[in-house]
């Protein structure tokens, strides 16, 4: 149990060390998050070409998987050499996405509101909010990089603080165990003197 004890603590400060430091430095930890996207993009590229190259005698589709591995090689170079092209890369990606989602609710809720649902505009309101997130992540991408990093930050910290409680509440039960274990060795005396 002490090492379990000593594990949660050392876990515990270093994960809210690193949440405070993702909080004080978004834009860098986003970057840095590009980067490492960049390296996992390359090293899956490389474990798809050598699997693409060793099974284009068995496997009819083998060159597709070759070219593929290769694509995502030059893309994880990319990504790795130039982390805040990559990091903006990624803002795109997702307000494009947010946008769509947007878009796509929008649509969906004249749909609802045909069918008769009375809570249809809800969805209306959340698709042109969604849409208009996107526009501003595309206009501001070095604010959509911030907030995302101060989202990692804070998720970082609050997972930190868990282990703190959690700690707090593995002591707790220890002190239970204990005291059951002093009141059950109690019993047995009793039960053994009579």
């Amino acid at each position: 149990m002490k090492r379990v004890n000593f594990y949660l603590i050392i876990t515990a400060l270093l994960l809210i060390v690193l949440g405070v430091v993702c909080l004080t430095n978004p834009v860098e930890i986003f970057n840095s998050m590009a980067w490492l996207a960049g390296l996992i993009i390359l090293l899956t590229g490389i474990t798809s070409l050598i699997f693409g190259l060793r099974a284009q005698e068995h496997l009819p589709n083998s060159g597709s998987t070759t070219l593929l591995a290769i694509f995502q090689i030059v893309v994880g170079i990319m990504m790795i050499g130039h982390s805040v092209l990559a990091a903006a890369a990624i803002v795109a990606v997702f307000a494009i996405w947010v946008m769509f989602e947007g878009i796509s609710l929008a649509v969906l809720s004249m749909d609802y509101k045909r069918s008769g649902y009375d809570r249809w505009w809800l969805m209306l309101i959340f698709g042109v909010c969604s849409l208009i997130l996107g526009f501003f992540a595309l206009r501001k991408p070095e604010a959509t990089e911030a907030f995302i990093g101060v989202l990692l930050g804070l998720g970082i910290f609050a997972n930190g603080i868990e282990r703190i409680v959690a700690f707090s509440a593995l002591k707790r039960i220890q002190a239970h165990l204990r005291d059951l274990k002093e009141s059950a060795t109690a019993v047995n005396i009793d039960d053994i003197q009579k």
